[in-house]
């Protein structure tokens, strides 16, 4: 893209979604030190989509940059919204691996995925290549992404799946519940009463297909492995 294209007000729009707020005004800060105009929008809650459609239509920006860690299977499902999205063209920014999940997301529409220790230039490059409809990503890294995701087993490709229907409360709940913490446990720690914690335990199971809260925490143990849990 030359310099005069980038020179047009449009072209230089973009717009920021981060599932931590400080880390998106510090990159909207640095894209405005490198000439951009960038659009800061809140993490977008599942069931006011169609709001959030309209506030990024409003941005008129044409490319757009997710910063996400990938680390649930409810996160993933909410990325894939996003970059299905035009006309925007969309790069996410992640500190998660090359593996399945770039492939999750690139085969959803995103033009390119970057770990997070791009660099302030990197990424002003990236962002250029993207709004040009170019991927930054380099063809050996997206297909071996790509193919991660599709060499997952169907089995394990529908268990995530019906992961991404849950919450991310929910998805916290089960994890609590496959660390052994019982439901009392839960609604103490949380601040919530025991009656909340128990609907959302019989929501996340609907939702899951799973008979029992014993089958609900084997299904989150068989999810780790493609999402393994952050050590600390």
């Amino acid at each position: 893209m030359s310099s005069s294209t980038f020179g047009d007000a449009t072209a230089r729009r973009v717009v920021l979604v981060s599932d931590r707020r400080l880390v998106g005004q510090a990159i909207a800060a640095a894209l405005k030190a490198q000439g951009f105009l960038p659009a800061v929008l809140e993490w977008p809650e599942r069931r006011r989509m169609m709001v959030y459609r309209r506030q990024l239509d409003l941005t008129g920006a044409r490319v757009g940059l997710v910063m996400c860690d990938l680390r649930t299977p409810d996160l993933l499902r909410d990325v894939e919204l996003l970059v299905s999205w035009r006309p925007v063209r969309w790069l996410v920014l992640t500190d998660s691996p090359v593996g399945a999940r770039w492939g999750t997301v690139l085969s959803a529409g995103a033009v390119g995925v970057l770990p997070t220790s791009t660099t302030t230039a990197g990424l002003n490059v990236a962002l250029r290549e993207t709004l040009a409809g170019r991927s930054p990503t380099p063809d050996s890294v997206r297909t071996r992404a790509v193919r991660a995701w599709e060499n997952v087993a169907d089995e394990q490709r529908d268990l995530i799946r019906r992961m991404e229907l849950l919450t991310h409360r929910e998805y916290e709940v089960l994890g609590f519940l496959y660390d052994g913490i019982g439901v009392k446990a839960i609604a103490e720690a949380s601040g919530v009463a025991e009656a909340t914690v128990r609907s959302q335990v019989k929501s996340l199971r609907r939702k899951l297909g799973a008979e029992s809260q014993l089958a609900a925490v084997a299904m989150y143990r068989r999810s780790l492995d493609v999402f393994p849990r952050s050590r600390s």
